[in-house]
């Protein structure tokens, strides 16, 4: 037997071995997080289990005396529990740990493996300004990605593992869209989530789409072999086309970069997602498909924002562009719009100043809103209002020997801690549920929650969540009706919503 042929398939025994021993770690990770452990062994005596607490006033789910924010509970935590009778001595991010875990209950947030369950609303949702109904569009075959209502009222879905199809005025999925970027099944699906490379990501039209028919596709390109890799890679690349007669046709790719840049870390942390701006240029997120600290090195794309012209060329008023013969061949530097960025699982443009704007996953806490500014540093992982998943704090980036004052980072325009996982957002516009105005609708994969936010010169003045306990969103979208349109992952399957006005 060759020894390549031996190599290739030791390595699969050991990526076997490997998928199994963390199947096995997540699957109980849960139930031994630190801060459920610590509040289980120090707290649930007088607060109970279910935080019900075991006499009236010592129930954690009522209206808390002192404040039920994060840094309420800290203080809370920190400085009310001197009795000789509470012995623990916790370390200030146990403190916080504990605060998260408590703000986690009250807000009935699932774990990660509970939350991917769908529950429809039935009859009419009240809200603050607006009440609606939820109803049913389309069921879905796999876990989907993305969605891009068409003027017709047809919709184009993007799946993750199988690819792009189009879902009709009866809620009907049509065939996959022949020669469309291909797709791959994933390595392992671990408690509904897709561990994979080489997925459909983002769809989205061209603004002026009635016009030219463009249709602009993120995904995740995989190689192996032609990348110089025994183990399979890949690396966000972003494509247009046209869609005629059930065919992908006239393809061209935007935006890629050198297969130096690709990776073997899972898509999960892809992003992918596009938007464009009222002057026609195209943004591209890409997460931290690499070793954090690659994420302020400027030739790498990883745990940026790329901005591009609709037809791929790269602007010279970029912020870190560099003539071609100044840069390596491998260098992504040329397109690079913002970075220190985690994971940006959505992006967005206001509809009336055509902002960018992204909604960003934190560690355990500090998902973040941010408006994207040119040459922006996000801080990641150097500064965050999260705390590890060990309760301890976030020290990747010191260990990186990242340097930089946290003046020169541009702060959150709103902060969620605890962290519902955001996904992606729209902004709201049309005339059905006039009283939202242009407030972001921005939805969340963990928490299951549709939020409502209003922001009024750069600070958050109105938030309210519209819908919980709905499932794991992983689109919002404005439709040419008028309608608001919700992307749902289940298990390995999937549904459309929609937001009918009451």
């Amino acid at each position: 037997m060759r020894w390549w042929w031996k190599s290739l398939i030791s390595l699969a025994v050991l990526g076997t071995v490997v998928a199994l021993s963390a199947a096995w770690y997540l699957s109980g990770r849960d139930a031994r997080e630190p801060s459920r452990m610590t509040f289980f062994e120090q707290c649930a005596s007088c607060h109970g289990q279910d935080l019900a607490g075991k006499e009236s006033d010592t129930s954690l789910l009522a209206p808390l005396r002192y404040g039920d924010s994060t840094e309420q509970l800290i203080h809370s935590i920190r400085n009310r529990h001197v009795s000789p009778d509470v012995t623990a001595v916790l370390s200030e991010p146990m403190t916080k740990a504990l605060a998260l875990y408590i703000s986690e209950q009250r807000q009935e947030i699932p774990s990660i493996g509970g939350s991917h369950t769908r529950t429809l609303p039935q009859g009419l949702v009240s809200t603050d300004h607006h009440d609606f109904r939820v109803e049913l569009v389309a069921e879905l075959s796999s876990g989907p990605y993305s969605i891009a209502p068409l003027p017709d009222g047809r919709i184009l879905l993007s799946e993750k593992v199988r690819g792009l199809s189009i879902i009709d005025h009866q809620g009907q999925q049509s065939q996959l869209i022949e020669g469309a970027p291909k797709v791959w099944s994933e390595l392992i699906q671990l408690r509904g989530s897709y561990i994979g490379l080489g997925m459909m990501l983002d769809v989205e039209l061209h603004p002026h789409y009635e016009d030219n028919g463009w249709i602009y596709l993120s995904h995740s390109d995989r190689c192996q072999f032609d990348c110089g890799s025994i183990w399979p890679v890949s690396m966000v690349r972003v494509v247009r086309g046209r869609i005629s007669e059930g065919r992908w046709t006239d393809q061209e790719i935007i935006w890629s970069v050198h297969k130096d840049n690709y990776t073997v870390v899972p898509d999960g942390v892809a992003a992918g997602r596009l938007a464009f701006d009222k002057q026609g240029f195209i943004y591209i997120t890409v997460g931290g498909k690499s070793t954090y600290d690659n994420l302020h090195v400027m030739d790498t794309p990883y745990g940026k924002i790329h901005r591009v012209r609709d037809d791929g060329q790269v602007p010279e008023d970029n912020p870190f562009w560099k003539p071609t013969r100044e840069r390596s061949v491998s260098s992504s530097r040329q397109s690079v719009w913002s970075f220190g960025h985690r994971t940006t699982q959505g992006l967005a443009a206001h509809p009336l100043t055509g902002y960018i704007w992204g909604t960003e996953m934190g560690p355990r806490g500090g998902d973040e809103v941010n408006r994207i500014t040119r040459g922006g540093n996000y801080g990641w992982p150097l500064y965050t209002n999260g705390l590890d998943y060990n309760a301890e704090p976030i020290t990747i980036g010191r260990e990186l020997g990242l340097d930089f004052p946290l003046t020169a980072t541009i702060p959150p325009t709103v902060d969620f801690t605890p962290a519902p996982s955001l996904s992606n957002f729209t902004f709201h516009h049309g005339d059905r549920f006039p009283k939202w105005g242009n407030d972001l609708l921005v939805g969340s994969l963990r928490a299951q929650t549709l939020y409502r936010i209003r922001i009024d010169d750069g600070e958050a003045v109105e938030l309210e969540k519209l819908l919980t306990k709905l499932g794991r969103i992983r689109d919002v979208e404005m439709g040419f009706d008028g309608l608001v349109y919700v992307l749902l992952e289940h298990d390995d399957t999937g549904s459309l919503v929609r937001l009918i006005p009451g």
